[in-house]
């Protein structure tokens, strides 16, 4: 049995696929030397290892030029913009507990598992957490889903502006 890192090492080696034109200069992103947060730390190393610009960049994930730039000073990414970004970059965010953090127990189960399946640990808790909505939702007895579908359609039969004039409460 060959021994499975826990948790992955450097970047992927692999380049993304683009269907964009070539380009005559090709100077990717670079490092900001400010003191930024991980994330956005994350975004500008992947971008200038894989040397992409911010046009494309901004292309393949919809996020705006002027957003990303804005990140290397002034603004900290939103979650809508940086799991954009991070998905063209080929990444996931998953937000893992370190093993320390974790009661021994579970975390001696979790390490169990992970070397189990070959898998590091965000990717172990990346399964864990898909396998356990899959078996709520299963779970979920058939009434319970039309009760909810009919919360909702209750919910939304009052139309905030129906124009409809309110009859006034007796005091």
């Amino acid at each position: 049995m060959d021994a499975t890192p826990l948790y992955p090492e450097g970047f992927s080696t692999r380049r993304p696929k683009r269907d964009l034109p070539p380009h005559r200069n090709r100077r990717g992103v670079t490092m900001p030397k400010n003191h930024i947060g991980p994330f956005a730390r994350l975004v500008f190393a992947e971008l200038g290892r894989q040397r992409m610009r911010y046009l494309d960049a901004s292309e393949l994930s919809g996020v705006q030029i002027p957003t990303i730039k804005g990140w290397r000073r002034k603004n900290n990414p939103g979650l809508e913009s940086l799991t954009a970004l991070l998905t063209t970059l080929r990444f996931q965010l998953c937000p893992v507990p370190e093993l320390e953090a974790l009661p021994p127990a579970l975390a001696g189960e979790l390490t169990a598992l992970a070397l189990k399946m070959r898998m590091n640990i965000p990717q172990t808790w990346c399964a864990l957490l898909d396998i356990h909505t899959e078996q709520k939702l299963l779970r979920m007895r058939a009434d319970e889903r039309a009760a909810i579908l009919a919360e909702h359609d209750r919910r939304m039969a009052g139309v905030a502006n129906d124009n409809v004039k309110r009859a006034v409460p007796a005091a």
